[in-house]
């Protein structure tokens, strides 16, 4: 199962040069790698991949978590990533479309 999460309001630090970045407003493609049926309902675990270049010329691949739970609400959960520091989780939210 593949769905389009926005994720923004994030801020991490390269690991390499230690500059801090904010994270910019991205609509990325999770996708589920766990589901389980708990008291209270489906609880799903969704990944996503953020890939970026830091100024210092580091490759940067910060690969978050969200869950749903209960079904249809939103949160972040965690990330993963050898190469960035998070230092403000994100707020993540269903896709919707930005019109200037």
């Amino acid at each position: 199962m593949i769905t389009p999460i926005q994720i923004d309001s994030y801020h991490y630090k390269c690991k390499n040069c230690y500059k801090l970045h904010v994270g910019p407003t991205r609509t990325l493609d999770f996708k589920c790698v766990k589901e389980q049926q708990l008291e209270s309902g489906l609880e799903r675990i969704f990944e996503a991949d953020f890939l970026l270049v830091c100024d210092c010329d580091q490759r940067i691949k910060i690969t978050f978590r969200v869950r749903e739970h209960p079904e249809s609400i939103l949160s972040y959960h965690s990330y993963q990533s050898s190469d960035a520091e998070l230092l403000i989780e994100p707020k993540v939210r269903e896709h919707t479309e930005i019109v200037d």
